[in-house]
């Protein structure tokens, strides 16, 4: 058996499915022409994203998708930690998540890319935008894939450069096809990768070592993770790197206006002998390829955490240091509907935002603006989203009919009227702060199957200025457990701090 998702509007939303699917159907191959005086963004041709694939160099197994979406594989979690050889019980810390973006445009609509199930339809396509914010079927459907590079092969490309008279013959397969601006044999050798790629603009990250602003490992460039002031030259043992954007069609997910935007996704992971051999990195860099800005942009990162058993989890967050947890909600995490649980020795997971964006100032680096919940049941204001407005409100910190959260309890019936925008922001080993475990007033919350979203924003997305957001996903699972109502500065914070230093 499987984790079933509920839809929260049976008939309603099989209506609305039929007509988003008919709405794309029947504007499939039609090219609209843009008026700008409306603010809209012209919609493509492109089909349902496809493509899969494995960041996995380490003890972590994480699932990546072309559609927005992350840690599962359409139907099944895919987050495996700690990662098995196939043989055993997998053991899921995930069951998905998905990027979301909004704003609102000069003419002040609403514009979303969301994503969550894919059960309504998408919002994000593979492949590059063009200058004026388009694509076709065609450039999304060569950009369905993955481009895996292996930081041992960097290594042979640079010791063989470093060693004088390199040649092609000398440079690791993946680090000469790895898409990157003006990479000549990606270009011209259709054996790298069953066809060429004619990259002219900035795409995969990259160190250009000799400057001249064009990829070539002959000249000693190798792909590389960005860092936002430039100092950093390092790579992961493991990247992987992939394009999307949410223009590539009609946005059948969020019902929400496209915004034009371009997502350079790169999955990272390192092998170690310390807690990094149980993380994985996500570094995205937002591009608005549209002519027009974007403001009170928000970015969230929506992880549905199913921590082994579905059923029994608490969420929370640290506000100080940007990251939303999850936790078991019972002594021992059993196996529940064919899923495996964890068992007497809990684990515990953590979502960072490593980097956030930058405020319109240039320089104060955003965090975590607000951290919201819902689940994975029919309430009217607690479960998934399926208007653009509702996946705004999420992300603003609120419920999904907009009303505020309050302070104490579920943060719905709280112990006030005091609005907040992050729920369960307490340690749940101090009874005098607020979580799920101390709810400070009423009953004790029952653990279940939590969904939540970390925002961070507000900015200004202008035309052609990329924003950097990195998340990373911390485990922890010590001997013995983490335990019921854990410390956070004794379990996950620790981690989370030494995945810190890192950047």
């Amino acid at each position: 058996m499987m984790k079933t998702i509920v839809k929260n509007v049976a008939l309603s939303g099989m209506l609305l499915l039929a007509a988003a699917t008919a709405n794309a159907r029947e504007h499939a191959n039609d090219k609209r022409t843009i008026d700008r005086n409306s603010f809209k963004t012209e919609a493509g041709d492109c089909t349902t994203p496809a493509a899969q694939f494995d960041l996995d160099i380490n003890n972590v197994r994480a699932r990546m998708l072309t559609g927005g979406d992350l840690w599962w594989n359409l139907s099944e979690a895919r987050y495996e930690v700690p990662k098995g050889d196939g043989t055993g019980a997998r053991l899921n810390a995930i069951f998905s998540g998905s990027i979301w973006i909004s704003g609102y445009d000069q003419g002040g609509n609403l514009k979303v890319a969301a994503q969550r199930y894919r059960g309504t339809g998408d919002d994000f396509w593979p492949g590059p935008l063009n200058s004026q914010g388009n694509i076709d079927k065609a450039t999304c459907t060569k950009y369905d894939r993955f481009f895996n590079v292996l930081g041992s092969n960097i290594e042979i490309a640079q010791t063989a450069f470093l060693g004088g008279n390199a040649t092609v013959a000398d440079i690791p397969k993946d680090v000469l096809a790895w898409p990157a601006k003006g990479n000549q044999y990606l270009a011209s050798d259709v054996t790298l990768l069953g066809e060429t790629f004619v990259v002219n603009d900035n795409l995969a990250p990259f160190k250009d070592f000799d400057g001249d602003g064009f990829y070539d490992p002959l000249k000693g460039d190798y792909p590389y993770i960005p860092c936002r002031n430039g100092e950093a030259e390092a790579y992961g043992d493991q990247m992987v790197f992939w394009v999307i954007n949410d223009a590539g069609n009609i946005h059948t997910e969020s019902n929400g206006q496209s915004i034009g935007v371009q997502i350079n996704a790169l999955g990272f992971a390192f092998q170690t002998t310390d807690e990094v051999n149980n993380m994985t990195f996500y570094k995205y860099e937002i591009v608005n390829k549209n002519s027009l800005q974007l403001n009170n942009t928000l970015i969230s990162q929506n992880v549905d955490p199913d921590l082994g058993c579905f059923e029994n989890d608490y969420i929370g967050c640290d506000v100080a240091n940007s990251v939303g947890v999850v936790y078991n909600g019972t002594a021992i995490d059993i196996d529940c509907q064919g899923i495996s649980g964890y068992g007497s020795e809990l684990p515990m997971l953590g979502v960072d935002f490593f980097e956030g964006p930058l405020a319109d100032d240039g320089v104060t680096q955003l965090g975590m603006s607000s951290f919201m919940y819902y689940n994975n049941d029919n309430s009217n204001d607690r479960s998934d989203p399926s208007s653009a407005q509702q996946y705004r409100n999420f992300q603003e910190g609120k419920w999904k009919n907009g009303v505020p959260v309050v302070f104490g309890g579920n943060g719905l019936n709280g112990c006030n009227s005091t609005p907040v925008t992050h729920v369960f922001p307490g340690n749940p080993s101090d009874p005098t702060q607020w979580s799920e475990v101390n709810p400070q007033c009423g009953a004790q919350l029952t653990p279940g199957d939590r969904r939540f979203v970390q925002t961070s924003g507000p900015f200004t997305l202008k035309p052609g200025v990329a924003q950097y957001v990195t998340v990373g996903i911390v485990f922890v699972r010590p001997q013995g457990g983490v335990g019921l109502a854990p410390n956070f500065n004794t379990t996950i914070l620790p981690a989370d701090q030494k995945a810190q230093a890192l950047f």
